[in-house]
């Protein structure tokens, strides 16, 4: 074989191997992905925190760690969940302001 094989050879199997390795630098783990629906939560997104949680649960799905830290993941999306629905339930029910009726003194006696 030729240097030049040898150069083709080395190239088609860098690339690919870098290729990866970059993706999997930049890919989330469970843990960072729960602890920004933490921060979003906190923050008062509920729905950039119930996205994080969800991502977070599936990552640990799918490499197959069923652990308490996944019934928590669990727990804080049904919770935050509920919290979502009350908040659009609240907004849906405030869209007129109460205005308490005038009581004249003709009306009174």
């Amino acid at each position: 074989m030729s240097s030049s094989s040898y150069l083709l050879l080395f190239i088609s199997l860098a690339i690919p191997c870098a290729l990866g390795l970059i993706l999997l630098l930049n890919k989330k783990n469970h843990t960072e992905l729960y602890s920004e629906g933490v921060r979003n939560e906190n923050d008062g997104h509920y729905d950039l925190a119930l996205h994080n949680y969800e991502d977070a649960l599936s990552e640990i799905r799918k490499h197959n760690l069923h652990d308490r830290f996944s019934e928590k993941i669990t727990q804080r999306i049904k919770i935050l969940r509920t919290t979502i629905d009350y908040e659009k339930n609240f907004q849906h029910g405030q869209t007129q302001p109460a205005t308490p009726k005038r009581v004249g003194m003709s009306e009174m006696i």
